[in-house]
C-alpha cells in the first residue's frame, strides 16, 4: 500500500484529480480562493482500488474488507483531526465537474462519529459509486465505468445555525451580474435534497438585495448584510476560479464556511438586448437547432453550405450583410452561443432592393419551377447522390461537402431571382384583404397551395389506410420497438405496401428527421423507422378521446380579383416550402462521405471510433494531424457545455405568462382553441407515440413533423413564429397552434388535460367540465 492513501485537505492540488476526484479538487480550489473551509483529508482513489479491487457493484464493494494498514490510516486521519462528529463525502473522479456534476448520485454521510463509524461511512461511499443511479447517470453521459474511481472526503461536522448554496450567476436567465442564494435554518443537506422550502434570494452587483422570498418558516433566515457578504464572498471563488460556480456553504457562529464548490451547470449564455428584427429572426432559426450543432457539422456543413446560402439569400435579394460565424458563436469549432442575426444595410442596399421590387412585380411564383437552373441542379444532386463512398479516394471524400456547397449556390441564385415574387404576391393579398375589409381572412386565404411537404403528408396517410389492410401489420407498427423494414418485409401480404413504402422513400428519403442544419442525424432514407412511427401515429381510428373539443377556422376561399391573389400568394408560399424542400436533397451524399471518412480513420486507428469524426473539422480531415487529440479536447468542451441551452430562454421569450392559470404563452401561429392531453415529444424516434385527439408539445418542429397534424388537436412548440413550418401546416390543418412559447416542454405536463388557444397564444389547464 502506497503511503499517501490518506491526503491533507489542505495539500490536494488541481492535478491530484485522478487521485482525490472532483469535490476534493473543488475543496482546494476554495482554500486557494482565501475561503473559510473545515479542515479535513482524503482517503485517494489508491485506496478505493487497494481495498476494493475489481468489484463492480455496490454489494461488492461492502462485502470487500478494508485491509487493516488503510484501516489505521484513516483512522490516524481522523484522530488528528481532532476526532469528533465529521461528514463523510464521496469524490468521485467523475465528479463535480463541467457537465457531469453527478449531484446526489453518491452519498453523503452526517455527523458521523468514531473510529469504526467513519471507516463505515468509507466505504458506504465506495458502495455509492456503484448504486443504480449512479451507474445510470454515468450511461446517460457516456463515462466508461472503467474510468471512474472513488476517493472520499472527510472534513469537520459544521454545527450550522444556517446553510444552503449560492450561484455566482443566475441559472435561469444566465445573467452573471446577479448572485442567486438559497437559505434554510440547520443544515445544508435539506435544502440541496429538497426536503424543504428555502428562503430564496437575488443579489445585484452591489450587494443590495432586489429579491427576497420566504422559505417555508415565513421568517428571513439572512440579514441583509448576512447575504452582501456571502454574495462578495462567492464571487470571488467564481473570479479565482475562472467560471461561474454553484457553492455549498453553512453559517457557524456567525460567519460563512463554504462546504463545496463546482462548475455551474446548464447555464445559458449571459442575456444580451435584441432588436426587433432579431426577436423576428431568432425563433425561426433557432427551430433549426434542437440541439447544440458538433464541430464537423459546423464546420463542413453549416458554415461553408447552409450559412453561406442563407447569406447569398440576403445579400442578393436585399443587398444586406450577415454573417453566420456572429450567429453560431464557436471556440475551436465548438458552438457556445446562439445570437440571432441582425442583417446589416451595405452600400449596395438601395439597388438590390429596387431590382427585387421589380423582380416581384414582374414575375410569378409559381415560374420558378420552370427555371432550367432547377432542372440542371436535380441532374447534378442525382449524380452526387449516386456516388458510392466506399469506391472514393480520401481527396474525393473530403471534397464532397465542397461539391454539395456548389451545388446549394445554384438554389441560392434561383431562391433570390424569384422568392421576391412570393413576397409581393403575399403582400399584395394582404393589402387586398385591408382594402376589402377582410383582413382576418388573410392567413386562412393563405391554405391549400400543393407543396411537397403537402403531397408528402398525403401520402403517408394513405399509407396509414394501407396498412390497416395488410394481416399483423397494425399490431407490429403499434409495438412499442422501433420496427424494421426487415420486420415489414417478412410478413405475408406485405409486399405491395413495403414496394409503396420503399417508393415514397426514393422519393422523399432526402428529408431531414431533425433539422437541415444537423447534418449527424439520419434522413427519413437512413432512418426508416422514423417514417414507419409517422404511419403508426396515422393509423385510423385508434382511441381517439371522445370529447376531444377541437374547432378552427374552415379552409376558405375566395372570388374575382381577391382569389386570384389568393392563389398567387398560395404559389408564393409553396415556393419557400418546396425550395427548402430542394435544399434537402444534398443532404445524404455529404452524410454518408463524412460516416464512410469516420469509418476509416477509425480502420486505420487515427481516431478511436467512427463517431469521433464529428468531434473534427473539414480542415483536420484534409490534412489529417493529431486527430485524436482534436477530439478529445472537443468531445471534453462539448460535454461541458451539454445541459445548456444556445441561449437564455428569457432573452428570446420575454413573455410572462399573463395569469396564474396560463400554463404557456407565445406567438399566436394557427387559430381556434382545441382541448386535448398533452403529449410531450422528444424527437422523430417517439413519433409512434402521438394519438389522435393529443395536444403535441415538442422542442421544434421541421417539415418531417407536419404528418403528425393530422391527428394532432393542437401544437405546441418551444421555438418558431408564425412563418415556421408547424405553423403553415397548422393552419392548413384548422388546429391551433402556439409558437415560440421558450419552456412548453418543461412547463407542461404528460397527460394533462389542456385549453391551446392559438387566437392568444396561450395554453391554460382545461377547467373542470373537461376533466
Amino acid at each position: 500500500m502506497s503511503r499517501d492513501v490518506v491526503l491533507d485537505l489542505a495539500s490536494v492540488g488541481a492535478t491530484d484529480l485522478p487521485r482525490v476526484g472532483g469535490k476534493a479538487v473543488g475543496l482546494a480550489a476554495l482554500l486557494g480562493a482565501g475561503a473559510t473551509v473545515p479542515p479535513g483529508f482524503v482517503v485517494t482513489t489508491d485506496a478505493y482500488r487497494y481495498a476494493v479491487g475489481a468489484a463492480s457493484s455496490a454489494p461488492q464493494v461492502l462485502a470487500a474488507p478494508v485491509p487493516e494498514d488503510l484501516a489505521e490510516a484513516v483512522r490516524t486521519a481522523y484522530r488528528d483531526l481532532g476526532g469528533g462528529p465529521v461528514a463523510v463525502r464521496s469524490s468521485a473522479t467523475a465528479e463535480d465537474l463541467p457537465g457531469a456534476t453527478f449531484a446526489g448520485q453518491q452519498d453523503t454521510l452526517l455527523d458521523v462519529e468514531g473510529d469504526e463509524a467513519v471507516l463505515g461511512a468509507v466505504r458506504r461511499c465506495w458502495a455509492s459509486l456503484w448504486s443504480e443511479r449512479a451507474v445510470d447517470y454515468r450511461e446517460r453521459l457516456a463515462i466508461d465505468p472503467a474510468s471512474v474511481a472513488m476517493a472520499v472526503v472527510v472534513q469537520r461536522m459544521v454545527p450550522a445555525e444556517a446553510a444552503g448554496v449560492l450561484f455566482t450567476a443566475d441559472p435561469v436567465s444566465g445573467r452573471r451580474d446577479r448572485v442567486v442564494v438559497d437559505a434554510a435554518r440547520g443544515l445544508g443537506e435539506a435544502v440541496v435534497s429538497g426536503s424543504v422550502t428555502p428562503e430564496h434570494l437575488v443579489v445585484g452587483e452591489d450587494g443590495e438585495v432586489l429579491e427576497r422570498r420566504p422559505g417555508g418558516d415565513g421568517g428571513p433566515v439572512l440579514t441583509d448584510a448576512q447575504v452582501a457578504e456571502l454574495a462578495t464572498t462567492g464571487r470571488a471563488v467564481a473570479a479565482h476560479l475562472g467560471r461561474p460556480q454553484d457553492v455549498e456553504w453553512a453559517l457557524d457562529d456567525g460567519r460563512f464556511v463554504l462546504l463545496q464548490t463546482r462548475p455551474m451547470t446548464a447555464l445559458p449564455p449571459a442575456p444580451v438586448s435584441l432588436s426587433r428584427i432579431q426577436r423576428t429572426t431568432g425563433p425561426v432559426l433557432l427551430e433549426l437547432l434542437p440541439r447544440r450543432p458538433l464541430p464537423l457539422e459546423l464546420t463542413a456543413w453549416i458554415r461553408p453550405v447552409m450559412g453561406r446560402h442563407v447569406e447569398g439569400i440576403v445579400a442578393e435579394g436585399a443587398g444586406l450583410h450577415v454573417r453566420f460565424a456572429d450567429v453560431l458563436l464557436a471556440d475551436d469549432a465548438v458552438v457556445r452561443e446562439f445570437v440571432p442575426p441582425a442583417p446589416r444595410p451595405t452600400v449596395r442596399t438601395p439597388a438590390r432592393v429596387v431590382r427585387s421590387l421589380v423582380r416581384g412585380l414582374r414575375g410569378r411564383p409559381e415560374a420558378w419551377a420552370r427555371d432550367p437552373r432547377l432542372a440542371g441542379y436535380r441532374t447534378a444532386v442525382e449524380a452526387l447522390d449516386a456516388l458510392d463512398p466506399t469506391e472514393l479516394t480520401w481527396e474525393e471524400l473530403v471534397a464532397v461537402p465542397r461539391r454539395a456547397a456548389g451545388l446549394v449556390d445554384v438554389m441560392t441564385a434561383l431562391r433570390a431571382g424569384h422568392l421576391p415574387a412570393a413576397f409581393v404576391a403575399i403582400g399584395r393579398l394582404r393589402l387586398a384583404c385591408v382594402l376589402t375589409g377582410r383582413g382576418g381572412l388573410f392567413a386562412d386565404l393563405l391554405l391549400g397551395a400543393p407543396t411537397r411537404t403537402r403531397a408528402a403528408n398525403d401520402e403517408l396517410a394513405a399509407l396509414a389506410r394501407g396498412a390497416q389492410e395488410v394481416p399483423g401489420l397494425p399490431e407490429l407498427l403499434e409495438r412499442a420497438d422501433p420496427v424494421t423494414m426487415a420486420e415489414v418485409r417478412a410478413l405475408p401480404g406485405a409486399d405491395g405496401w413495403g414496394e409503396r413504402l420503399r417508393h415514397f422513400l426514393a422519393t422523399y428519403g432526402h428529408r431531414e428527421t431533425t433539422s437541415l442544419l444537423l447534418l449527424r442525424d439520419p434522413t427519413w432514407g437512413a432512418a426508416p423507422s422514423t417514417v414507419l412511427g409517422l404511419v403508426r401515429a396515422l393509423l385510423a381510428d385508434r382511441d381517439r378521446p371522445q370529447d376531444a373539443a377541437r374547432s378552427g377556422p374552415p379552409a376558405l376561399t375566395a372570388a374575382g380579383a381577391l382569389g386570384r391573389a389568393a392563389e398567387r400568394a398560395a404559389a408564393g408560399v409553396a415556393l419557400r416550402e418546396d425550395t427548402h424542400f430542394e435544399l434537402t436533397r444534398t443532404m445524404p451524399a455529404v452524410r454518408r462521405a463524412l460516416l464512410e471518412a469516420g469509418r476509416r480513420l477509425a480502420a486505420t486507428g487515427e481516431v478511436d471510433g467512427p463517431d469521433d469524426v464529428w468531434f473534427l473539422t473539414l480542415d483536420e480531415l484534409t490534412a489529417r494531424g493529431d486527430l485524436r487529440g482534436a477530439v478529445t479536447r472537443r468531445r471534453a468542451a462539448y460535454q461541458e457545455l451539454a445541459g445548456s441551452p444556445l441561449i437564455a430562454t428569457t432573452t428570446l421569450y420575454p413573455r410572462p405568462p399573463t395569469s396564474a392559470e396560463v400554463l404557456a404563452v407565445g406567438t399566436p401561429a394557427g387559430g381556434g382553441r382545441a382541448t386535448g392531453p398533452v403529449r410531450v415529444l422528444a424527437g422523430p424516434a417517439e413519433f409512434g407515440r402521438l394519438r389522435p385527439g393529443e395536444v403535441l408539445v415538442c422542442a421544434s418542429t421541421n417539415p418531417g413533423w407536419t404528418p403528425l397534424f393530422q391527428r394532432a388537436a393542437a401544437v405546441v412548440v418551444d421555438h418558431g413564429g408564425m412563418a415556421s413550418h408547424a405553423a403553415i401546416v397548422a393552419r392548413e390543418y384548422g388546429i391551433p397552434a402556439v409558437m415560440g412559447t421558450g419552456s412548453g416542454t418543461l412547463s407542461l405536463v404528460e397527460g394533462a388535460r389542456v385549453v391551446v388557444d392559438g387566437d392568444r397564444g396561450e395554453v391554460r389547464a382545461a377547467p373542470p367540465e373537461h376533466l
